[in-house]
C-alpha cells in the first residue's frame, strides 16, 4: 500500500521533538525527542532525526517545522544590520527604540488614501547609495500606506533595482492602522529575515545529509502553515510558532480520541508553560497584535499566556522564606548526575558539612558549555573559572576552594559567564522532585534525592511539606494564568486586591486554613495537557479548578504533531469607504475609486478572492478553498438618518500542503 509520510519537528527551548505520521491514515508511526542545542539548532534537529525510524525516510513527502527562533530572537534583543525607510513619518510616529535604524523620507498619504506629500525618491536613492553595502535587509513603511501603498511599492522597486537584499513593505504584513506599531513590526521583521534564512539553510543541509528530500513548511503564530520560500520574507509571522503548534497538536489528539472541542490547552515544557484556549476546535487568536517583551506588533497569532515555569525551572527560597519555582531554567541535578556520576561525592560532602549552610543554593553546580573556549574574555578571573570547569561541573564550595576568592566575586563572575553562554547552572528543579517521588525515572534518582534532602535540612523543611508547597506553588501559578486567559475580555487582573490574593491562595491550597469558608473554583472547560511533564503536574491543577485533565498518549510530542498536521490558511482584507460622492476601495494592491458601493463590493470580493487564492498557492497549498466575508459599519445621525461608515471585506483561502506528484511507494 502507498504511504505518504509527514515529518513534524518542533524546536523548543529545552527539547527538539520529531514525529513521523502517515498523512493518509493519520497514524503516528515514529516519535523521538532530543535536547535542543541552543548554539546550533540544526545540530539538535540532526540528533532527533537519528532516533526516528529510518526505514520510513524514503517515504517522507512533507516536512514541517515549528520553532521559537523568532520569539526568542526578539526577546533576547538579537539585532542584524537593517534599514527601515519610513515615508512621511514624523518624530511622534517614529518608533523611538528603533530610531538608530531608521531613515525618514518625504511622502505619505492621508486617511482617505490621497497623497499628502510627494514621495522623496531622490533622498531614498541617496540613502541607498551610502549604506547599501552594509545592510542585510530593508523595511519600508509609509504613513497611511494601509489606505494607499503606492509610495511603499515605489521605494521597494528602487531598493530591488539598487540592491540584491530582501525588502518587505508594511502593508504586506498588516493592513491595520497604527503607524508606530506597523513600523515597529516591519523593522523587527527585517531583523528576523537573515536569522530565518540561516535557520532554513542549515536545517535543509541536515535533511540532505539524512537523505530526506521533501518540501519544507513552517508553522506560523496563528497555527497555519507557510512554505519556507514564503516565510523567508515574513519571518515575524512565526512569532509564537511553538505554542501554536502545541494547540494544533492538542486539537489533533482530541479528534483522535473523540474528546470535546472546547478545552484549555496547557503545554508544560522544560523551560516554560504555555496556556491557550480551544473553542469549537479552533485556537483563540489575539487579533489586536501580539506583544513580545517590550514590543507590541501587528502580528495576529494565538492568544497564549506564557510563564517561566517548567520541569527544569529553578527551585529556591526568597528572602522571606517563600518557595519559588522559576522563571530561570537550569539543568536538573538528576540529569547532571546521569552525565557526571562524580558529583555524587560532592553532593554527599555538601549534605554532611555544616559550613555550607551559609550558601543559599549550596547544592548548585556550574558546568562549561558551548564551543567558545573563552580566550577572548577580558576578565582573567573568568578565564580561570573556565579552566577549573574544563573537566567536570563544580559546586560553589569547590570553586571557592580552588580560586581562593570570596563568594560574592565568584557569583558575579559566574553571572557574566552565563550571560556569554559559556557556562550553565545546575540545581534543584521539579524534574528532580519527580525522580524522588517515583513519577519520572529517566536519569539519576540518587543525585536528586541527596540534593533535596540537603535543601530541606538547610531550610528546616520536612520532605512532605517541601513537596506539598512546591505542588501548591505550581498549581497557583498555572491556575491563575488559566483564569486570566478565560477572563481576559473583561480585562481582569486577578493578582490585584487583597481578597483576590486570599481567594487564590486558599483555592490552590490542599486544605483551607480559614474556618467556616470553603474556597472553590469550577471551570467549565476541561484541561488538555501536553508536554513531557504534563501527566505529573496537571491532574492536581485540574482538581483545584474543579475540572478534569486529559493527557493524551502522545502528549510529549504534541508540538511536533501539530507542526505536521496543520493546514495552510491565508487572509486578505480590504476596506470600502465613502469619498467625495463615491467610494474608495483600499487593498494591498492599491486604491481604486467607484461611483457605487455595489460596484466596489463586487470588484473587491473578486480581487480579494484571487489574491488570497494566489497567496495560498504560493504558500504551498493545493485544492484551495476561498471564503469571502463582508461586514458593514453604519452610524446614526442626529436627525436619525443612517450614515455609511465602511464595509470590510475578508477573504480566507485554505488548503492542505501540496505533496510531490511522484512520491515513492511502499508495498
Amino acid at each position: 500500500m502507498d504511504i505518504n509520510v509527514g515529518l513534524g519537528i518542533d524546536v523548543g527551548g529545552t527539547n527538539t521533538d520529531a514525529v513521523l505520521i502517515d498523512l493518509n491514515e493519520k497514524r503516528i508511526l515514529s516519535v523521538a525527542k532530543s535536547p535542543t542545542t541552543r548554539d546550533d539548532l540544526a545540530e539538535g534537529i540532526s540528533n532527533v532525526l537519528r532516533k526516528l525510524d529510518k526505514v520510513l525516510f524514503p517515504k517522507i513527502c512533507l516536512i514541517s517545522l515549528s520553532t521559537t527562533l523568532a520569539t526568542n530572537s526578539i526577546v533576547e534583543g538579537v539585532r542584524r544590520r537593517v534599514c527601515g525607510i519610513l515615508i512621511g513619518y514624523g518624530p511622534d510616529t517614529c518608533p523611538i527604540k528603533l530610531k538608530d535604524e531608521v531613515v525618514i523620507i518625504p511622502g505619505g498619504h492621508t486617511v482617505q488614501g490621497e497623497e499628502r506629500e510627494p514621495l522623496g525618491l531622490d533622498k531614498a536613492r541617496e540613502v541607498l547609495l551610502k549604506i547599501r553595502g552594509e545592510i542585510e535587509a530593508y523595511a519600508v513603511c509609509g504613513y497611511f500606506s494601509v489606505r494607499n501603498p503606492d509610495h511603499e511599492l515605489r521605494v521597494k522597486r528602487l531598493i530591488q533595482e539598487m540592491t540584491d537584499k530582501p525588502v518587505v513593505c508594511g502593508h504586506e504584513i498588516s493592513l491595520r492602522l497604527d503607524a508606530v506599531k506597523r513600523a515597529t513590526t516591519t523593522i523587527l521583521n527585517a531583523h528576523l529575515i537573515p536569522i530565518i534564512h540561516d535557520l532554513i539553510n542549515s536545517v535543509k543541509r541536515v535533511f540532505q545529509e539524512q537523505n530526506v528530500i521533501a518540501p519544507l513548511m513552517i508553522v506560523k503564530g496563528d497555527g497555519s502553515l507557510m512554505s519556507e520560500s514564503a516565510i523567508k520574507d515574513r519571518p515575524i509571522e512565526t512569532i509564537l510558532s511553538g505554542p501554536a503548534a502545541s494547540v494544533i497538536g492538542a486539537k489533533y489528539l482530541l479528534e483522535l480520541s473523540g474528546e470535546a472541542q472546547n478545552a484549555v490547552v496547557i503545554d508544560i515544557g522544560g523551560t516554560t508553560t504555555d496556556i491557550a484556549l480551544l473553542n469549537r476546535g479552533a485556537p483563540k487568536l489575539n487579533v489586536d497584535g501580539v506583544r513580545i517583551a517590550e514590543w507590541h506588533t501587528n502580528v495576529t497569532a494565538i492568544d497564549v499566556r506564557t510563564i517561566g515555569l517548567g520541569g527544569d525551572s529553578q527551585i529556591s527560597l526568597d528572602h522571606e522564606g517563600n518557595l519559588k519555582v522559576g522563571p530561570k531554567r537550569i539543568i536538573p541535578l538528576s540529569y547532571l548526575g546521569y552525565c557526571y556520576p562524580d558529583i555524587h561525592e560532592e553532593l554527599l560532602r555538601l549534605g554532611e558539612r555544616e559550613c555550607a549552610s551559609s550558601l543559599r543554593n549550596s547544592t548548585d553546580f556550574w558546568l562549561r558549555i558551548g564551543k567558545d573556549v573563552g580566550k577572548n574574555l577580558s576578565s582573567s578571573f573568568g578565564r580561570e573559572i573556565l579552566s577549573h570547569l574544563s573537566d567536570q561541573p563544580l559546586s560553589l564550595s569547590q570553586l571557592m576552594n580552588r580560586t581562593g576568592r570570596a563568594l560574592s566575586e565568584i557569583l558575579r563572575e559566574l553571572s557574566a559567564l552565563e550571560r556569554d553562554c559559556l557556562i550553565e547552572q545546575s540545581g534543584l528543579t521539579p524534574t528532580d522532585v519527580l525522580h524522588v517521588s517515583g513519577i519520572f525515572q529517566a536519569w539519576d534518582r540518587e543525585a536528586a534525592e541527596m540534593a533535596i534532602r540537603t535543601f530541606c535540612r538547610r531550610h528546616r523543611l520536612e520532605l512532605s511539606t517541601f513537596i506539598q508547597r512546591l505542588e501548591e506553588q505550581m498549581d497557583r501559578s498555572i491556575g491563575v494564568q488559566i483564569l486570566e486567559l478565560i477572563l481576559s475580555k473583561w480585562g481582569s487582573n486577578l493578582d490585584g486586591s487583597k481578597f483576590c490574593n486570599l481567594f487564590l491562595d486558599q483555592s490552590f491550597r490542599r486544605s483551607s486554613n480559614i474556618e467556616g469558608i470553603q474556597f472553590k473554583i469550577n471551570l467549565k472547560h476541561g484541561i488538555i495537557g501536553i508536554g513531557a511533564p504534563a501527566h505529573a503536574f496537571l491532574p492536581s491543577v485540574a482538581e483545584r479548578l474543579g475540572t478534569q485533565a486529559v493527557v493524551p498518549f502522545y502528549a510529549g510530542v504534541a508540538n511536533a504533531i501539530g507542526a505536521i498536521t496543520s493546514a495552510i490558511m491565508v487572509k486578505e482584507e480590504a476596506f470600502i469607504k465613502p469619498f467625495q460622492g463615491g467610494f474608495h476601495l483600499h487593498s494591498s494592491k492599491g486604491m481604486a475609486f467607484f461611483s457605487r458601493l455595489e460596484e466596489a463590493a463586487i470588484y473587491g470580493k473578486k480581487l480579494l478572492g484571487e489574491l488570497a487564492a494566489q497567496k495560498a498557492k504560493e504558500a504551498g497549498a493545493e485544492a484551495v478553498e476561498v471564503v469571502v466575508e463582508e461586514e458593514e459599519q453604519w452610524a446614526t445621525s442626529k436627525g436619525g438618518d443612517l450614515i455609511f461608515i465602511e464595509k470590510k471585506l475578508t477573504a480566507r483561502a485554505m488548503g492542505n500542503p501540496q505533496l510531490p506528484s511522484e512520491a515513492p511507494s511502499v508495498h
